[in-house]
């Protein structure tokens, strides 16, 4: 926007929609900060749009602001691992202050009071901020008291009751479950919009997969635990091609499924909970371990401001992300109205979008970005493996994967290590830093991962001259297509010593070693004459049918290796007469190109886990 500066006096445009001129005095001006953009929020969403706006260039120093009353900023996706004991709260821990950038002016404050009728953010210290254009990226409140008794019980380390939602009660949760060595656990999630909608669920399979291998959980009734997922939900998951999964993979490890039960109460010290049907009906359950995910909202200067809906959120575009009545206020996460799942993934989608069409706005032109609803859930479902949960608006997927055959609604064990560990670096080192827009890879001048040299990247394509080009013994050999043959001899002649003919007689002559020749070898010598022996037998029809059956029935287990060494010839010949399903190759494929694509950033994580030791030492 534009802004005048005349005889003291400061003219500013307010938003087209409201249609009105507001005058500010220059003593009024002496006591208030203006910005061209002030970001409410400095969590996932609030780093990434003002370092993106920064990026762009069209900024200069203190033209953007960031408000933030928070010393620290965590990776909350992160706490689903300190949970299963992957990770500690600390690693995904770093100072506010340290992730923004010098020319951003920062305010440790609060904020109380919005008023986007005079363009204005009040905040606890009495401070105004004046703004052409705002940004709420408030984040969600955690609301422990709208469960009776669950703030007691979360804080009383000699309770059963935990949750990863909290960073004080983040690691207590993995020291309590592996306390229980039996009775009931329960794993709650309420009806209401949560931060990743996915993580009860991922911290229930972790859990049952560590007692499991501690030998304390079976899917038959003599198991010493058993295991209760308490939904306020009436299906596992919103969308319904990854919910049948889940709830196939539910039934399949013996979890109880409680849906439309909503957690309102924790009683008896804390061992009996207290679920609420959608009919009124109470059901109480007692419990020896309880995870449980609180009820979260907006903050309440939001829902308190004329910016917010019905519901305390701020009511935007569902395209654009610009607010339905103030064209100089935006909103993006958990505090916006938009209809998706509160996640950081659901940021990479969002953050360009805003950018773009703020970019936009300010040289008075219509949005030109529009947000499909992007968003994704890594799911854990036991150590070692991740479903990779994408989609957009109308519960439609928008996979990553899926074009390179692999079926993301199967836990694969190459995501796993993109939740372990891609996620966690790739957030701290470009996300928050406004260079990271998820399956879109990165943003401004990050390139890729990529382990050519360094002054070889990005540059043309190199062809190597073909030697037979400048050949003097090359022969050329015109064809009617118009192309060329070229052909090169021997650059030697053949040895008199040996021919074609001689050495072939040689190979043809050639006898399996004896069992006395073979046992005077080297073990590894012996095993490889002892399987080119065996290569050598003679399949019948019927062998080679039933190849095919074994091969087909489950190629996974039946590989060519395993095959030859059953039916006693090569690997080469089982791949010819019964080759793997077009879907199987596909998908190793694909699981090769993924493992190709890791190498650079495995080196990347590696490296930065050295210098993080180095640090410590």
């Amino acid at each position: 926007m534009m802004a005048l500066f005349s005889q003291g006096m400061r003219v500013a445009t307010m938003p087209k929609r409201m249609g009105r001129v507001q005058l500010f005095s220059s003593s009024a001006r002496a006591l208030n900060a203006a910005h061209k953009v002030v970001v409410v929020g400095g969590g996932t969403a609030g780093l990434s749009v003002a370092h993106q706006l920064l990026n762009s260039g069209k900024f200069a120093q203190d033209e953007i602001a960031i408000v933030e009353p928070s010393n620290f900023h965590d990776y909350q996706p992160g706490w689903t691992l300190v949970g299963g004991g992957l990770k500690t709260r600390e690693n995904l821990r770093r100072r506010e202050d340290s992730l923004v950038d010098s020319k951003i002016q920062l305010y440790k404050d609060a904020v109380t009071t919005m008023s986007p009728e005079q363009n204005q953010v009040m905040m606890a210290s009495g401070e105004k901020l004046e703004y052409d254009h705002l940004v709420i990226a408030s984040g969600y409140s955690i609301t422990l008291d709208s469960i009776k008794g669950l703030r007691e019980a979360l804080y009383n380390p000699e309770s059963s009751v935990a949750s990863i939602y909290t960073y004080d009660t983040v690691e207590q949760v993995f020291p309590k479950l592996n306390r229980l060595k039996e009775g009931e656990a329960i794993f709650t999630q309420p009806s209401s919009p949560i931060k990743c909608a996915g993580a009860p669920q991922k911290i229930m399979w972790l859990a049952l997969n560590h007692w499991q291998n501690a030998g304390l959980y079976k899917k038959d009734p003599s198991s010493p635990i058993k295991i209760t997922f308490a939904q306020g939900m009436p299906t596992m998951f919103s969308v319904p091609h990854y919910s049948k999964v889940l709830d196939e993979l539910r039934e399949e490890r013996g979890v109880t499924g409680l849906f439309q039960h909503n957690l309102v109460a924790i009683e008896d010290n804390a061992k009996t909970a207290v679920f609420q049907r959608p009919d009124g009906e109470q059901v109480k359950k007692s419990f020896d371990f309880m995870h449980v995910v609180p009820t979260m909202s907006p903050p309440e200067f939001l829902k308190k401001s004329p910016l917010a809906n019905g519901g305390g959120y701020a009511e935007v575009d569902q395209g654009t992300l610009r607010h339905v009545k103030y064209d100089n206020v935006w909103s993006l996460g958990d505090s916006s109205s938009l209809p998706t799942s509160k996640t950081a993934a659901a940021i990479t989608g969002q953050s360009p979008v805003l950018v773009a069409n703020l970019l936009s706005a300010l040289e008075n032109k219509e949005p030109i970005a529009t947000y499909d609803g992007y968003t994704s859930c890594p799911l854990i479902t036991e150590y070692g493996k991740v479903l990779l949960a994408e989609f957009k608006y109308g519960l439609q997927l928008k996979e990553t994967f899926s074009k390179y055959g692999l079926d993301q609604s199967k836990p694969q064990r190459a995501f796993y290590y993109l939740k372990k560990d891609f996620f966690p670096w790739v957030y701290y080192n470009s996300m928050v830093k406004g260079k990271w827009a998820g399956p879109k890879g990165f943003l401004g001048s990050v390139r890729s991962f990529s382990t050519s040299a360094r002054n070889m990247r990005n540059t043309p394509v190199r062809h190597p001259r073909d030697p037979l080009d400048t050949s003097a013994y090359a022969t050329r050999f015109p064809l009617t297509s118009g192309e060329t043959f070229v052909v090169r001899p021997p650059p030697s002649q053949e040895s008199s010593r040996m021919n074609v003919e001689a050495s072939q007689a040689l190979f043809d002559a050639a006898a399996p070693l004896s069992d006395e020749r073979l046992a005077n070898l080297p073990p590894a010598l012996a095993k490889h004459h002892r399987q080119a022996r065996a290569a050598t037998n003679q399949v019948t029809d019927d062998q080679i049918a039933q190849m095919q059956v074994l091969r087909n029935q489950d190629p996974y287990t039946n590989t060519a290796g395993h095959l030859a060494k059953e039916f006693g010839c090569s690997p080469t010949f089982v791949s010819i007469v019964a080759p793997a399903p077009k879907s199987v190759r596909q998908a190793r494929e694909a699981e090769s190109e993924l493992k190709k694509a890791a190498w650079g950033m495995n080196k990347r994580i590696s490296r930065a886990q050295r210098a993080e030791r180095r640090a410590l030492w």
